[in-house]
C-alpha cells in the first residue's frame, strides 16, 4: 500500500493531478488544472490579495496556496495540505484556512464548517460518508423553511457528522446561536458541553449534556404585538424571556417539547405587561410549547420542587412574592390567564409589604393544592387540604392611626 502525502506549496501541477486522481479525492486545483506551476517568481496579483484579505481576520496567504476539491457532493476549499492512501476510503485535509460545504436534502440545509483538520470517510465510490472535524471548529447550518430560513450558527472544539444518519454532534464547549424570525422576538443561545443535533426531525431535535454550572438555553417567543399593561381576560399573556440553566442534560425541540434533568435544573420567565416573573426548580422539568411557537404552554417539576413567584406593586416600590417546596409545581397558561398548581406536602412563605410586616406562613400536607392565578395583572391564591391538615401563620399590618378606620361590623343578633 502506497501512502500519499500532498502539500499545494510546494507542488507541481503535473504530481499534484496523478496523486489526487487516484487517491479519489476529486478535482485539483484551478491552477493545477491548467498546468501552471506554482514557481518561486510566481507572484499572485495584487487585486486577488485585496480580495482574500477581506475573507479572514488572518493575514492574506497567497493565491497560488488556495486550493478546492470536491467529493460527490461535499466541497472541501482552501486547504494547504491534503492526504490519502490508495485503495483506502480515508482522506484528510488540514489548514487553518480550510472550510468544508456539507449539503442535507432531507432537511432542505446547508452547512459550512471550518476546521483546521478535517477527517473524512468515503461510502460508495465518491460519497463522503462521516467526516470529523477538530481544531477551532466554527459551523453554520442554513435551513430554508417556506420562504424563510433558521441559521444555527456557532463555535466548539470538536464536530461529528454521520450523513447517513442525518445526525451532526459538537462537543468541546459548545457556543450555539439559533435564528428564526417565524419563532423568536431574538436569536436563541444554547451553551453546552455536547450539542447534538438530529436533522431527521422537524423541527430539529436538540440533545444537550455537560457540566449544569456551564449549561444554559435562553430564548424570547416572538410577539406579533406589544403587550398591553392589564391584560383582559380572554386573552393570552405573551412571555418574555425564557432562561433554562443547572441542568445536567436535556432535550429540546421548539414548536413541541422541552425535558431537563439534573438537582438544579432550573427555568425562569416573565410576563412582560407587568414583570409578573416565575421560577420553577426541580430534578426533573417538562416544558410543552404552544403548537409551532416558542411560547411556553405548560411547565411541570418534579422531585425536590421549589417555586417562586414575584409581582411587583404598581408603583414598583414594593413586590408581592410566594417562596416555596412541594413535591410538584405546574405552570399552566391559557386564554384564561396563567397559574401555578402545587401539590402537598407544601411549605410556602407569602410575603406582602402591603399588608403584613412579616411573611404568611402556611404548611399543608400530602393532600394540600396551592392555586396562585393571575388573570389581568392581579395574582390571587387558593389553599386547599381535604385532610385539614395545615398551619397558617400570619402578621396583619398595625393599623396606622393615619388612615381612615375600616367599617365597624354589626353584631350578629
Amino acid at each position: 500500500m502506497c501512502s500519499i502525502h500532498l502539500s499545494s506549496v510546494r507542488m507541481s501541477a503535473l504530481l499534484g493531478t496523478a496523486i489526487l486522481a487516484c487517491s479519489g479525492l476529486g478535482k485539483a486545483t484551478a491552477g493545477q488544472q491548467n498546468g501552471a506551476h506554482p514557481g518561486p517568481k510566481q507572484k499572485p496579483a495584487a487585486k486577488q490579495v485585496a480580495l482574500l484579505s477581506g475573507r479572514r481576520k488572518q493575514a492574506p496567504k497567497p493565491q497560488a496556496e488556495t486550493t478546492k476539491t470536491k467529493i460527490g457532493d461535499v466541497t472541501i476549499a482552501d486547504f494547504t495540505t491534503s492526504e490519502g492512501v490508495i485503495g483506502s476510503r480515508e482522506v484528510r485535509f488540514l489548514g487553518q484556512f480550510t472550510e468544508i460545504e456539507v449539503p442535507d436534502k432531507a432537511s432542505n440545509s446547508v452547512l459550512r464548517i471550518h476546521a483546521d483538520d478535517i477527517h473524512g470517510t468515503r461510502v460508495g465510490p465518491t460519497d463522503l460518508g462521516s467526516i470529523t472535524l477538530s481544531g477551532n471548529v466554527q459551523y453554520r447550518l442554513v435551513q430554508q423553511t417556506g420562504g424563510s430560513e433558521r441559521v444555527l450558527e456557532g463555535t466548539a472544539g470538536h464536530a461529528e457528522l454521520r450523513r447517513g444518519e442525518h445526525h451532526m454532534e459538537f462537543t468541546g464547549g459548545v457556543r450555539a446561536k439559533l435564528t428564526d424570525a417565524a419563532r423568536f422576538g431574538s436569536p436563541a443561545t444554547l451553551h453546552t458541553g455536547s450539542l447534538t443535533v438530529a436533522m431527521a426531525a422537524k423541527p430539529f431535535h436538540y440533545s444537550l449534556d455537560g457540566d449544569p454550572t456551564n449549561n444554559d438555553i435562553q430564548f424570547t417567543p416572538l410577539q406579533t404585538s406589544a403587550p398591553k399593561t392589564g391584560a383582559k381576560t380572554g386573552t393570552v399573556t405573551p412571555l418574555g424571556r425564557i432562561h433554562a440553566f443547572g441542568f445536567r442534560s436535556g432535550d429540546l425541540q421548539f414548536g413541541q417539547a422541552m425535558h431537563l434533568q439534573g438537582a438544579e435544573t432550573t427555568c425562569e420567565f416573565a410576563s412582560p405587561d407587568d414583570l409578573t416573573s416565575w421560577r420553577l426548580q426541580g430534578e426533573q422539568f417538562e416544558g410543552e410549547f404552544v403548537p409551532k411557537k416558542s411560547d411556553l404552554q405548560r411547565a411541570t417539576v418534579t422531585q425536590n420542587v421549589r417555586f417562586h413567584i414575584t409581582q411587583p406593586s404598581a408603583d414598583k416600590k414594593a413586590k408581592t412574592t410566594a417562596d416555596g417546596t412541594s413535591s410538584q409545581a405546574s405552570y399552566v397558561r391559557s386564554e384564561a390567564g396563567q397559574e401555578l398548581i402545587a401539590h402537598g406536602p407544601l411549605k410556602i412563605d407569602f410575603t406582602d409589604p402591603e399588608r403584613s410586616d412579616e411573611p404568611l406562613v402556611y404548611n399543608g400536607g400530602r393532600s394540600a393544592v396551592l392555586s396562585v392565578k393571575k388573570v389581568g395583572s392581579s395574582l390571587s391564591y387558593s389553599l386547599i387540604d381535604l385532610n385539614n391538615n395545615q398551619k397558617v401563620r400570619v402578621t396583619p399590618k398595625p393599623f396606622d392611626a393615619g388612615e381612615p378606620k375600616p367599617p365597624t361590623l354589626p353584631k350578629p343578633k
